[in-house]
């Protein structure tokens, strides 16, 4: 019983390490963004280098835009496991899975930069499911 529930603490341990991670890799993009509002656009394209494009808001200011796309491929995995029964039983398994045809998806961040007549940053906005540093 004793080793079930050190598996059990495990696995939660193993899972708030995965999700505090998440946020904070997101997190920090956020931050770096927020810490260039106030900031002339030019200290965006030395760090970032030109953007995708541009665009006039409604309000008359200019958008900057960021657009960084990728993709992945997911490969044949291999996993390994222990488990245990209510009865007292431990096992032990591994699998290989292959998937057939090509297994990819897509990543994409697209950045925006609002900036004034005088290019000073006065806010940003972030679209997609790559957005982190």
């Amino acid at each position: 019983m004793q080793g079930s529930s050190t598996k059990t603490k495990l696995i939660a341990l193993t899972l708030s390490a995965l999700v505090l991670t998440g946020c904070a890799t997101r997190e920090r993009y956020e931050s770096e963004l927020q810490g260039w509002v106030g900031s002339n656009i030019k200290v965006v394209m030395d760090a970032w280098g030109y953007p995708s494009g541009s665009f006039e808001s409604p309000t008359g200011n200019l958008v900057y835009v960021w657009d960084k796309q990728g993709s992945y491929t997911v490969a044949p995995t291999l996993s390994t496991s222990i488990f245990s029964s209510s009865r007292g039983g431990v096992g032990f398994g591994t699998g290989v899975g292959f998937g057939f045809g090509q297994q990819t998806g897509s990543l994409r961040c697209q950045t925006y930069f609002e900036v004034d007549k005088a290019k000073t940053i006065l806010n940003w906005k972030t679209q997609g499911n790559d957005c982190r540093k």
